[in-house]
């Protein structure tokens, strides 16, 4: 009897749980979905809730791609997708404390051929558009296009934290001369307004670089003491650069190194598009909040509080950007500007295609702004093309600072920063043999300078700035072609890389596509076990050439760890009767230098 009551007891147990359960489970039941590539799918998820609930019932995708935007489920499907669909998505439902879980597939279809999906950017649809781009490549992550378009929405904003990097730390470090924005966006107009004459330039620099290698090195071997003269002229060199470098530059190498890793990011997405977009980026900058007042005013110019002063009067005077600015040409009433900020009672237009349009063509302007829907760019693939170039070249300058120790010793800072105080070999021969050695140099300069910052992140850093190198021949052509393709059409008037706004034809084509080839050839001495570049410098009566082999310094980074350890013994250096190199292969980068060079040879 007992064990029937306890049998009972569990019995009703279960019932009332399962009872329980079911009371409080949503039944939703959605449908397998249909779309195409390029299209959004909007599901209303109310409709096939089958439960009684409340109006505060809420959904969430718990797996799959997609969103929610209120009770609906959003899918953006883009090219690309067709090749992975189905998706299967699974979403939650919630309501005072009942919930319910529903999965559906969702057939992506292949565009359309000749159609090509389109992307809005906007102030108001900014992060969205990150979101669904970043769900795309998450669902397709081989997808070039998706991975461009992620690296163009993140580049701009690099290349502009790279000027300012630059403005702040070289301003007072002094290296490489002067580098401020418009230097940049004078370049920037350059590559767009002639990019065949900007490609050949390119090309003709490495020869020139590779050329000057040749001068240096022969000189060097013809004329041993010239060593003793850069060591002598040290000082100077650095007093004249201007350098102030007791412990920036360690800070200045952080800073790089920190922006270098983020830029990274950007390279690997940009880097992925190789040829035509199926894609349209199009990008209406007036529906930014430029002005910060919390309302995009699409329509309304942008105005600008300019403070001038005159003497010992200071003027605050509010200028509309294209009717005040640009068309008017008016100045402030003081002779010097003070400040120049967004005017929040001014509206966020900042873009007339007309105005841009009319003065591209040499038009005469009669103008009275009009800001509206016809106001957008479009990014297509030139404009990755550019972005890639700008972001490369970013990329590698700043890895280029970061991987070697570029701090000398403090004992070093101090010769540099007393002007009346010269460097002498003989204080550097701290053996007091009448030579100097490596090891001498190292202890005078530094023992960690040029050497690896970091021994194991600094061969894929070298290994990063070949990547980006050997990219180059292929982005030329991949703007090339998109400059060759974009004619004038109405569309085309939105695309900056087109033949509205830079005139190229057939000659020019052929012109970047040969300097494609040239950069091709170039690389070839640095690619994976690549070429050998003959300096043509003799070294013996049997007429052989030094030989340098490039790739080495990339295939086997680990024996440029140390430049300072090639350095060559200067032999009883005051009267130099030669140079003995303690590898005079130069860890596999040199062939056939000798091992001792004398002045009589």
């Amino acid at each position: 009897m007992f064990k029937k009551i306890l049998v009972f007891l569990s019995l009703f147990t279960l019932i009332a749980l399962g009872g329980c359960s079911l009371f409080r489970a949503i039944k939703i039941e959605i449908p397998d979905q249909q779309v195409t590539e390029g299209q959004e799918l909007v599901v209303d998820l109310n409709q096939f809730v089958l439960s009684s609930v409340s109006d505060g019932i809420s959904f969430s995708v718990s797996s799959g791609p997609g969103r929610i935007d209120g009770k609906s489920y959003v899918f953006t499907s883009l090219p690309g997708d067709g090749e992975n669909s189905p998706f299967n998505v699974k979403v939650s439902a919630s309501d005072e404390g009942k919930s319910g879980v529903a999965e559906f597939l969702i057939n992506v279809n292949p565009i359309p051929e000749g159609e090509k999906a389109e992307i809005k950017l906007s102030g108001e649809t900014a992060e969205e558009s990150e979101e669904i781009i970043d769900d795309f490549v998450k669902r397709n992550p081989e997808n070039p296009e998706g991975h461009a378009i992620r690296g163009a929405m993140k580049a701009i904003p690099q290349l502009l934290k790279l000027l300012d990097i630059y403005n702040s730390q070289i301003g007072s470090l002094d290296i490489a001369g002067t580098f401020d924005r418009s230097e940049m966006l004078a370049g920037f107009e350059e590559l767009v307004s002639n990019p065949d004459q900007v490609v050949q330039s390119i090309s003709a620099d490495i020869r020139a670089k590779l050329l000057n290698m040749k001068l240096r090195s022969s000189l060097i071997l013809r004329n041993p003491e010239l060593l003793v003269n850069f060591l002598a002229s040290s000082s100077s060199i650095a007093e004249n650069s201007g350098f102030s470098l007791c412990g920036e530059i360690g800070d200045f190498q952080d800073e790089m190194e920190e922006y270098a890793d983020s830029l990274q990011e950007v390279w690997g997405d940009i880097s992925y598009l190789s040829g035509e977009m199926n894609i349209v980026v199009k990008v209406f900058l007036n529906e930014f909040d430029w002005d910060k007042d919390g309302v995009v005013e699409s329509d309304g110019e942008l105005m600008l509080e300019v403070v001038s002063k005159d003497n010992s009067t200071t003027y605050t005077e509010s200028f509309r950007l294209y009717t005040d600015i640009l068309f008017l040409e008016k100045e402030p009433k003081g002779d010097h500007i003070v400040s120049i900020e967004v005017d929040p009672d001014g509206g966020d237009a900042v873009f007339d295609l007309d105005f841009w349009f009319m003065i591209s063509q040499g038009l005469e302007i009669e103008y009275a702004p009009r800001f509206d829907e016809n106001d957008y760019l479009v990014i297509d693939e030139g404009e990755i093309a550019i972005l890639k170039m700008l972001v490369g070249s970013a990329l590698s300058s700043a890895r280029a600072f970061t991987v070697y120790d570029l701090e000398p010793s403090e004992a070093f800072m101090e010769y540099l920063e007393d002007a009346d105080d010269e460097i002498d070999p003989p204080e550097i021969d701290t053996n007091n043999d009448g030579n100097i050695d490596a090891s001498e140099v190292k202890a005078f300069i530094g023992i960690s300078f040029l050497t690896f910052r970091n021994p194991s992140k600094s061969p894929l850093w070298l290994s990063s700035i070949r990547d980006t190198l050997l990219e180059a021949p292929e982005t030329t052509l991949l703007l090339a072609d998109d400059l060759f393709s974009d004619t004038q059409t109405e569309d085309n008037k939105h695309n900056l890389t087109s033949q509205w706004y830079i005139p190229f034809g057939q000659d020019a084509y052929d012109a970047m596509a040969e300097n494609a080839s040239e950069q091709e050839e170039l690389l070839d001495y640095i690619r994976p076990n690549g070429e050998d570049l003959d300096t043509e410098i003799p070294v013996d009566e049997d007429e052989k050439t030094i030989i340098l082999r490039l790739y080495n310094i990339f295939d086997h980074p680990e024996r440029f760890s140390d430049l300072l350890s090639f350095f060559p013994t200067l032999i009883n250096y005051e009267m130099l009767e030669g140079i003995e190199f303690p590898d005079p292969t130069f860890g596999g980068l040199v062939v056939n230098l000798p091992k001792t060079i004398s002045p009589d040879n």
